[in-house]
């Protein structure tokens, strides 16, 4: 009955010290989440090599000289349709995965090597268990921009994004 006793006891101890220690393991980690300025990504996206826009004008050249008037069209819609979109991503807060496609396997190691759950636009919410670090000149960097267009990507942080209702009405050919 003794050995019974003690060996409850040392079972409801060690029990007891793995679940405060769960506790305490509970308070004090943290999450880390990367955010970033979409709209500093699509100013390094729109000058980048990952940007087809120098392919389609080099097909849309060659459609010109031939007179092949259905690849001219479908490029020239391609063109208004893809500006556009560009326009919403680089003025408005408009998610920009498809931009960061090309560099998904950089993103990965990233976020690995900076320890973070997940990179995001924004959060609409952060609890106290969050911690929330700002990664936007880091993604930036990886689209290889000029110091030109670093510095763009910098300043256009500066100003509060653009409704995406008035971004809409703006002509996509302009």
């Amino acid at each position: 009955m003794r050995s019974e006793l003690l060996l409850c006891v040392f079972c409801g101890g060690c029990v007891l010290n793995a679940v405060s220690a769960s506790a305490q393991n509970t308070e004090t980690s943290t999450v880390r989440i990367g955010t970033y300025d979409n709209r500093s990504i699509a100013v390094a996206y729109a000058a980048s090599p990952y940007n087809p826009i120098a392919e389609k004008m080099v097909e849309l050249d060659s459609a010109r000289k031939s007179g092949d008037e259905e690849t001219i069209s479908r490029l020239n819609a391609w063109g208004k349709k893809q500006q556009r979109m560009l326009h919403f991503q680089g003025f408005a807060q408009v998610p920009v995965g498809n931009l960061l496609a090309p560099v998904k396997d950089q993103l990965a190691k990233f976020a690995k090597e900076h320890k973070l759950a997940a990179i995001v636009m924004k959060c609409d919410y952060v609890g106290p268990e969050i911690e929330t670090v700002d990664v936007t000149e880091d993604l930036v960097e990886f689209f290889q921009p000029d110091e030109r267009v670093r510095q763009m990507a910098r300043k256009i942080r500066d100003a509060e994004p653009v409704e995406l209702t008035e971004v809409a009405d703006l002509p996509a050919g302009k």
